[in-house]
């Protein structure tokens, strides 16, 4: 009798194992973060309230941002060459290696304020944005394939860095799934704040 029951849960050991392996069971754990927890910040990126800011834009940046809170690099306070100064970086650890996909919800001015500059670790930064959705909250994808978006498990630092100025940030997610689609905000995944 022991000799059947031993085998019965070696056998429900294996079926679980290869539950656990399925494709989408360990392709990895979508993260999504509030950009207002940046742990590093250099001015002039920094952390503002809708309540603050020019009076003919509180309407657009507070609709859409329960608590009003946001990152940014405000008109008129970093646009390159003159000023290359402004960053903010987020630390986040990675269950799982793989390909991931990078979405921010954002909020640009203009044709001319809808871009940063990005780097994951000590990647060549991209180009992120340039779309042309201007003046209310809405996600953005960076371009796929990007190698410096096969991250292996572990802790990894995205930085943000001055492009052009005008420009909000609101979350961050960074997910496995090429299908995935964030729709308005998105919930915070608990224990991952950077």
């Amino acid at each position: 009798m022991k000799m059947k029951r031993g085998k019965q849960l070696g056998i429900l050991a294996s079926v679980l194992a290869a539950a656990i392996a399925l494709p989408g069971v360990a392709a990895g754990q979508t993260l999504c973060f509030d950009a207002v927890t940046a742990g590093k910040l250099e001015a002039p990126m920094e952390i503002e309230s809708a309540s603050n800011a020019p009076v003919e834009l509180r309407a657009f940046l507070a609709k859409g941002v329960p608590d009003g809170t946001y990152l940014t690099l405000a008109q008129g306070k970093g646009y390159p060459p003159a000023m290359t100064a402004g960053m903010a970086a987020f630390t986040f650890t990675i269950a799982n290696a793989g390909d991931y996909y990078l979405w921010c919800r954002t909020w640009w001015l203009d044709e001319c304020s809808n871009s940063f500059w990005i780097n994951i670790d000590d990647a060549k930064p991209f180009i992120f944005g340039e779309d042309s959705t201007f003046k209310t909250w809405h996600w953005v994808r960076a371009p796929l394939r990007l190698k410096q978006l096969t991250l292996a498990q572990g802790t990894h630092t995205l930085t943000f860095r001055n492009r052009e100025d005008g420009v909000y940030l609101n979350q961050i997610l960074l997910t496995p799934d090429k299908k995935y689609v964030p729709v308005d905000l998105e919930t915070v995944t608990s224990g991952v704040a950077p």
